[in-house]
């Protein structure tokens, strides 16, 4: 590991570090050591500076002013590259890998490749791809992935696997300091445990590890230490026996969290809205389900279980290549998203950066995509319709914005998140697809996120919600539906719900009997 060394020592330190925007202080640290043998958790509201804090360290972004010291050698500002060869990796939340590339050329990008054995000059010159496949493959068995084509291109792979990927690639170069800014947001139970276990890996060999977490379950579990960030400041720097759920959020909002949520009985008489029977696609089925109005049902597996591949196939996203679906009573099969939104059903996607939104164009853009044509005049929009109506869904849901016409990519996750909802909601479809609807925002919008979810069910909208996180499946959902190898293998009413039994399901091996719904 670079720069390793004896517990208790710092790893990195930060003197009087502050980054200003303007008039505007987003992060003000006095002074901050991250030492070596120990993780510290940092947790804190969307926009309370923690993005900020892993930059400045990172060297991603430069400092207004201050001093950050790596192994005692001072952190050139605003140099990444200097950061990483002094001993600090980090694994950012939007994955900097190249699509178009292989996994291997993505795990071993930057990095020297082991010369190919008993080669001549012109050989070792020459790119080897053999030892690069080899050592891309002893690098994800060293984090417990096994299995991966790593010839496959890397935009052709599900957002765990992208993610694993991504934390491959930072722990193969040995860091002293490794960042993880929420490393398990998509990543079901088994592999964020993987996670888990190699942040402590990390500690246990002398490192320093800065742990940037939503799930307060995880900042419990593996925290020597835990931070709190509000308003760009240090407002709590707590030990383990302190961090209680209460505690942790208390600091972060600067008071209590309402949780206000009562799941409502779907009635006896909601109409059946959408039916599957047999459907088949690639990686999955066959698949039977039925969907009610004013139903939130849950779809929980580990990662590859099919949950995402459910969802986009009933979206037209990916191809059914069997079976029958039913939307409204009629036959429904599209062959693109276009059809499904036609149909009446809308979508919330894992990486709403990618499949969601227009980072580079305003909000009120954003916020009406999905109804272009039903509030367009002949294919023409007026622009003070639309600003009205993006007003409109932005003050239903509390978005926290500067201007309708700011880039939607300036906005914080969980403000991004509730206008890509607020789209689907002023679209009014029949069924609501959530694909891992809270990744990656703070516990304050998660709270406003389930209740949005709550808001639409109550509307009448059929709800499917597919999460790695088994807590918000059973604090929201009247149903729950476990997966494993692209079937479904459990469907649980409320009354049914425990966790040990979620996960006893979610590692099963599906049959072919009536006893996969028992």
């Amino acid at each position: 590991m670079t720069g390793a060394g004896t517990p208790g020592r710092p790893a990195a330190t930060l003197r009087a570090v502050r980054k200003s925007y303007g008039p505007v202080t987003v992060l003000d640290i006095p002074e901050l050591e991250l030492m070596r043998g120990q993780i510290t958790c940092v947790v804190g509201e969307n926009g309370a500076g923690k993005s900020t804090l892993m930059g400045v360290l990172s060297g991603t972004v430069s400092p207004t002013a201050g001093e950050i010291l790596v192994a005692d050698h001072p952190l050139q500002p605003g140099r990444p590259d200097h950061a990483k060869a002094l001993g600090v990796g980090l694994v950012a939340q939007e994955f900097p890998l190249v699509g178009r590339m292989s996994v291997a050329e993505n795990l071993l990008l930057g990095r020297r490749t082991r010369p190919a054995q008993g080669a001549g000059a012109l050989r070792r010159a020459l790119f080897d791809r053999a030892g690069t496949r080899h050592e891309a493959r002893e690098l994800l068995a060293d984090i417990g992935v096994e299995g991966v084509d790593v010839d496959r291109p890397v935009e052709r792979l599900p957002v765990p696997l992208r993610q694993m990927i991504e934390i491959a690639k930072a722990w193969g170069n040995r860091p002293l300091v490794l960042i993880l800014d929420e490393p398990t947001s998509s990543l079901g139970p088994v592999e964020a445990g993987k996670v888990l276990a190699l942040a402590r890996r990390q500690a246990a060999n002398g490192g320093a590890v800065l742990f940037i977490g939503h799930r307060l379950d995880e900042v419990r579990d593996i925290a020597d230490r835990v931070l709190v960030l509000r308003g760009g400041r240090l407002v709590a720097d707590l030990r383990p026996a302190e961090a209680t759920d209460v505690r942790m959020i208390r600091e972060m909002v600067g008071g209590e969290l309402a949780r206000d949520i009562t799941v409502r009985p779907v009635p006896a008489a909601a109409r059946t809205v959408l039916t599957a029977r047999g459907l088949t696609a690639a990686g999955l089925g066959p698949v039977d389900l039925d969907l009610r109005a004013g139903e939130i049902v849950g779809v929980a597996g580990l990662m590859g279980s099919g949950r995402s591949r459910l969802l986009h196939t009933l979206m037209g996203a990916q191809p059914s290549t069997g079976g029958e679906v039913a939307l409204g009573g009629r036959r429904f099969r599209p062959r693109h998203p276009a059809d499904a939104v036609a149909a009446g059903i809308g979508l919330v996607p894992e990486d709403r950066k990618e499949q969601a939104l227009l980072l580079s164009h305003p909000v009120r853009w954003n916020a009406t995509l999905a109804t272009l044509r039903r509030d367009s005049w002949h294919g023409v929009l007026t622009p003070g319709g639309d600003r009205a109506r993006s007003r409109r869904i932005v003050d239903a849901l509390g978005v926290r914005l500067h201007s309708q016409e700011q880039p939607i990519g300036d906005l914080s996750g969980g403000n991004q998140q509730k206008v890509v909802f607020g789209r689907w909601l002023h679209a009014a479809p029949e069924v609501l697809l959530l694909d891992e609807p809270t990744r990656g925002v703070d516990v304050g919008a998660k709270a406003e996120i389930y209740r949005l979810v709550d808001r639409a069910a109550a509307d009448g909208l059929a709800v499917l919600a597919a999460s790695s996180e088994l807590e918000e499946l059973l604090w929201i959902c009247h149903r729950i539906l476990v997966m494993a190898r692209g079937r479904i293998v459990a469907d649980l009413p409320r009354d049914r719900f425990e966790k040990e039994r979620i996960m006893t399901a979610a590692t099963s091996r599906p049959t072919t009997s009536a006893e996969e719904t028992a």
